[in-house]
């Protein structure tokens, strides 16, 4: 009898251990799924990442070796890379939050504290078209769009300026109206339940229907190199200690939307310090004796 109960516990022991392992592994495999679905979802270009692991006992995801392809046509392979990124979860790591439906349903809000950038290394090149548009700018352009597509209320310029191409006959301003973001002068509302019924109307409008959303605190980059292509000019920048801010503001973002708004804002910032250390041909032409190949 004893020895059933021995083998038992052990029995009890084995499966315990390796469905923890399985459950970690799954969490591991699905971190790793979204990065590199999110990131071509919403830049239609190949993404890779070596790995993801998240530790139940420091509370922090660990994700090494991510890369996103460059646009096709353009010399380099790559847009852009980051080494290693790690996501600490916040002291308290869930929230929820009540959204505003008949149902009173809640949504549970993920809370990390900081998104963590070791080195990221981002490639800048001028198209061969008469634009003289980056592909920085191109795939900006695209990862606004699609976010624009999919949550309309959360972009309402860019999503009014879609409907309006879609809809020439019809005018931007009625596209905003729709998504009740347009600024239309309205009588002052003092009726207090009036003015409670509006704001949860549009807290559901910019909530939606997801049941789990994503807060990030803070994103930082400690190390930042832009390499610039122009011609057969080519010059690197080293910048540190980026600060990309909040991501998700109070409410958090549906975790679908992460990996867009995240490059989202990755490529604006990108795009901010080009566009301040954009250099002339000419003055390219005096550094280039100074600029020493890696």
């Amino acid at each position: 009898m004893n020895k059933l109960a021995v083998l038992a516990l052990t029995l009890l022991l084995f499966f315990s251990a390796m469905l923890w392992y399985l459950a970690e592994q799954s969490l591991n495999d699905y971190l790793k799924s979204q990065v590199v679905l999110q990131s071509h979802y919403y830049s239609a270009e190949q993404a890779q990442l070596i790995d993801a692991n998240f530790s139940n006992t420091t509370g922090i995801a660990s994700f090494t070796h991510f890369s996103l392809n460059n646009i096709d046509g353009f010399a380099e392979p790559l847009v852009l890379k980051a080494n290693k990124i790690t996501a600490q979860l916040a002291p308290t790591p869930t929230k929820q939050l009540e959204t505003p439906s008949l149902q009173k349903e809640t949504t549970t809000i993920i809370q990390v504290k900081q998104l963590h950038f070791d080195h990221v290394h981002a490639w800048s090149e001028v198209t061969s078209s008469d634009t003289g548009e980056t592909n920085l700018a191109i795939l900006y352009t695209k990862i606004k769009t699609q976010l624009a597509l999919d949550y309309p209320a959360l972009y309402p310029q860019t999503s009014a300026k879609l409907y309006a191409k879609k809809y020439p006959e019809r005018s931007e301003k009625i596209a905003l109206a729709a998504l009740g973001t347009a600024p239309i002068a309205k009588p002052v509302e003092t009726n207090q339940a009036i003015i409670a019924s509006n704001e949860t109307k549009q807290k559901n409008r910019l909530l939606g229907k997801a049941s789990t959303r994503v807060l990030i605190n803070a994103v930082m980059i400690d190390r930042l190199t832009l390499t610039m292509r122009q011609g057969n000019q080519i010059i690197s920048k080293d910048f540190s200690n980026i600060a990309l801010g909040n991501i998700g503001g109070d409410n958090g973002l549906a975790s679908n939307q992460l990996g867009g708004e995240l490059l989202r804002k990755l490529l604006a910032k990108l795009i901010s310090l080009e566009n301040a250390n954009v250099l002339s041909t000419t003055n390219l032409n005096q550094l280039k004796n100074q600029i020493t190949p890696n």
